[in-house]
């Protein structure tokens, strides 16, 4: 069995969401010491194989230098990561890679597992462009997709449209995770599930709301893991951390039989 979880962890900001905490803008440039460390206590706690860190920096002044990625790999005792800035290097957005704390704002994958096969897929719009790809043996191969989409519906819808195109070129099981920003609810990636015959089966979580953000009072579900029919999820589950304003999401998974 492994188990996976994807987080948005906010860039160790601390803030689970309400409304008045986002005017505390010096969090942006401060946040709370040692709250990566906290997380990390907890993520222990669940013993995660896998690891999907949407929002994290990679080394500026906010973080005091530290590459959170390399950090939560070390204290995890993972022996793999994969990390991208999320921002295009053509365009305009290039801009961002020569901006203090912009410069540094990744996502990334951390694993128990080597990472290999590792490309970079970048979509044609919006300000968030970047997917990470990886591919794992736990222990066949499964790839995995690492994702942050776009806040305007209509920019997200056309990330959407390429999410497919990835997806269907992959010759491995697949897993697509992240912060998906679907404001307008599941309906948004029907077409992506029903042309990719990826499974969401957040209906095992018998426990809590299928909702992830903001974390105090969660009231619409931005976070998603999509897998492949040859995954057999046996459980999934919203975990109750409130150190960002998402909270993560877990699956425990294996290989279905003559897979």
């Amino acid at each position: 069995m492994v188990k996976l979880i994807s987080y948005n962890i906010e860039y160790c900001e601390g803030i689970p969401g309400k409304w008045y905490q986002y005017l505390k803008f010096w969090k942006i440039f401060f946040p709370p010491k040692n709250l990566d460390q906290r997380i990390i206590v907890a993520l222990k706690k669940v013993k995660p194989d896998i690891l999907a860190l949407i929002e994290v920096d990679t080394g500026s002044f906010r973080s005091r230098g530290r590459d959170e990625v390399k950090y939560f790999e070390k204290e995890m005792g993972f022996k793999s990561f994969v990390e991208k800035v999320k921002y295009p290097v053509h365009g305009w957005l290039k801009l961002f890679h020569h901006l203090p704390i912009l410069k540094k704002q990744a996502n990334a994958i951390v694993s128990r597992f080597p990472l290999f096969g590792i490309k970079y897929h970048v979509f044609h719009e919006g300000t968030k462009r970047m997917i990470i790809e990886s591919t794992v043996k736990c222990p066949k191969k499964v790839t995995l997709l690492a994702a942050h989409l776009a806040l305007g519906k209509k920019t997200r819808a056309k990330q959407i449209k390429e999410l497919i195109g990835i997806v269907n070129k992959i010759k491995n099981p697949v897993i697509l995770m992240g912060d998906f920003n679907t404001f307008n609810g599941l309906g948004e990636l029907k077409e992506l599930i029903r042309k990719t015959h990826l499974k969401d089966m957040i209906k095992l979580d018998k426990k809590s709301l299928p909702l992830t953000e903001p974390a105090w009072h969660p009231s619409k579900r931005l976070d998603y893991i999509l897998t492949s029919p040859q995954l057999k999820v046996k459980k999934y589950s919203v975990l109750d951390f409130h150190f960002s304003d998402h909270l993560p999401i877990m699956i425990d998974f294996e290989f279905r039989k003559n897979n």
